[in-house]
């Protein structure tokens, strides 16, 4: 006879992460942990619970023990008013909890030779303590309207990890000579032997730019690498400067795996919603747009170009099949329109759903991930 395994419990350390943990004996066999993050969508941001190392020990696993300890941290997130959950999922699992995939996995490679080819005025060097605090406003204004990026805040001082956990990773900062402590943009990038990548970029402009192919360029040539590659969205200044270069796009879409979303509690999660709703709800557009999403319901309601969110609801509205759906459609993965199974509603409820819910390139820079 299989054990009887008790609920659930929870341990935090506060200000870190919360672990929901299944305890037979005293002893973990089946686990999460829940950190906090504050993820953009657009110019909105929202109080995010990002879901890190599942797990079940093996002889303990096909028992259903990490699915009770899903429901159990859906619950948690429910109870401390998280707006949306986040986490990167192995695949068709996910989706029994009301996860969906919202963005591709981002990145492009340019060949070693034209990128140790470009020519720049500026210089490089490794990065300091001092400059982490230049380097967080870079990645701030760079990242202000990135769906997907996560909010750095001022306590945020070092970067984790490079492009996967566990990743050896360094840093170097662009500089003006004769102004070594000004940082005009940077690259972080894997501290490997077998392949020449960069993790996260920050900066605009051909010379800061040019001075980070270069840099990568020449270390891909030390390290005897035909080719540099970005985990990067193909909308980055780098990755338009890349195109005058020829790169080879490595974006990879994935099926109920990968980056995985959904939202919680409709009526709350539409309230953090309100800045980016603001700005996309056309002038000449319904004043009221109710959406129902699974058994929940809220209406969106528009006076004077100020957004309001109403528990009170009539009437069929915009329905959205579940929380997947609707987490895809705002961080804008699918449309309306490529979503039809999932979304209904009358051809003015559609219409406005279409210029609140564009597509959109979404990405969380790999040091951000949990």
């Amino acid at each position: 006879m299989p054990p009887r395994y008790p609920a659930p419990t929870i341990e935090t350390k506060a200000g870190e992460w919360r672990k929901v943990e299944i305890l037979l004996d005293g002893v973990s066999v089946s686990r999460l942990w829940i950190v906090d993050r504050d993820m953009r969508i657009g110019a909105a941001v929202l109080k995010t619970a990002g879901i890190a190392g599942v797990g079940t020990d093996r002889k303990h696993r096909k028992r259903g023990l990490a699915l009770r300890v899903l429901e159990r941290s859906i619950q948690l997130m429910h109870e401390e008013e998280y707006d949306a959950s986040f986490l990167y999922g192995i695949q068709d699992f996910y989706r029994r909890v009301g996860f969906a995939t919202c963005f591709a996995q981002h990145g492009f490679s340019v060949d070693t030779r034209k990128a140790e080819a470009v020519r720049s005025p500026l210089r490089t060097r490794l990065i300091t303590q001092a400059d982490f605090g230049q380097v967080r406003s870079l990645y701030e204004r760079q990242n202000r309207d990135r769906t997907g990026s996560v909010v750095r805040q001022r306590r945020w001082k070092d970067f984790v990890m490079g492009s996967g956990f566990g990743v050896s990773h360094a840093t170097v900062v662009v500089y003006k000579p004769g102004a070594r402590k000004r940082v005009l943009g940077y690259v972080h990038y894997d501290n490997v032997d077998d392949r020449c990548r960069a993790a996260e970029v920050g900066g605009q402009g051909d010379a800061v730019i040019g001075a980070i192919m270069r840099y990568l360029g020449e270390r891909s040539v030390l390290l005897r690498r035909e080719r540099v590659s970005f985990s990067c969205p193909n909308d980055h200044p780098v990755a338009v400067y890349a195109r005058r270069l020829g790169y080879q796009d490595e974006t990879r879409y994935e099926r109920n795996a990968g980056a995985m979303g959904r939202s919680l509690h409709l009526p709350r999660f539409l309230t953090a919603l309100i800045p980016e709703l603001e700005r996309l709800w056309p002038a000449e557009a319904p004043s009221r747009l109710v959406i129902r999403c699974g058994d929940e319901a809220a209406t969106l309601l528009r006076r004077k170009e100020k957004v309001s969110v109403s528990t009170r609801s009539s009437g069929h509205g915009l329905q959205i099949v579940d929380t997947g759906v609707m987490m895809q459609l705002v961080m804008g993965y699918r449309d309306v329109d490529d979503a039809e199974s999932g979304v209904s509603g009358s051809a003015r409820e559609l219409d406005l759903a279409r210029a609140l819910f564009p597509l959109r390139v979404g990405h969380m820079w790999w040091p951000d991930r949990f």
